[in-house]
């Protein structure tokens, strides 16, 4: 009988200890499985800009820029005009190189398809010392970032030629 005994009893404890590995494999194996998830998903939002890149504030900066550009160039301060259209488009290059894409859409390639060809109409004005075809060319960009707005569903978004009385060149009305 202690044999029978004592056989049960390390047939128990193999049985326990082997329960117990296999809750530890399972874990393991549950755990690495966690971390390739996570390591796959932040690989795939760094590939995409969405991690670390601030579109919103890019786009910010930008409206700041081409409300300062448009004040300058209707001066005709060539020299402050000529500043804010770098400051332009090195924002656009920026956001061109940052790969951003968000809700679905390329926001780096649009940026750059949309509004490039009218931006360097407007560098070409500058560069002439052209107030009007400045003028023309402003609101061409104007128009490319309100098309780029509507085409990836922010057309609440409306940017505008500056007005005299404004404070912001953006209609905040719906």
């Amino acid at each position: 009988m202690n044999k029978n005994v004592l056989g049960g009893g390390l047939a128990l404890i193999a049985l326990v200890i082997g329960i117990m590995n296999y809750i530890s494999i399972a874990e393991l194996t549950s755990n690495i499985e966690d971390e390739r998830i996570e390591t796959v998903q932040s690989s795939t939002e760094e590939e995409h800009g969405e991690e670390h890149y601030e579109l919103a504030k890019a786009m910010g900066y930008m409206q700041t820029y081409t409300h300062k550009l448009y004040l300058a160039g209707q001066n005709e301060n060539w020299e402050l005009s000529s500043f804010y259209a770098h400051e332009i488009e090195e924002t656009i290059e920026e956001i061109e190189s940052a790969k951003v894409v968000d809700e679905g859409y390329d926001i780096s390639t649009l940026v750059g398809t949309m509004t490039n060809p009218a931006f360097e109409k407007v560098e070409k004005a500058i560069d002439n010392q052209d107030a009007e075809v400045f003028a023309d060319s402003y609101k061409l960009l104007i128009q490319s970032c309100n098309a780029c707005h509507q085409t990836t569903k922010h057309e609440f978004i409306k940017i505008e030629v500056p007005s005299v009385d404004a404070v912001f060149n953006q209609n905040f009305s719906k």
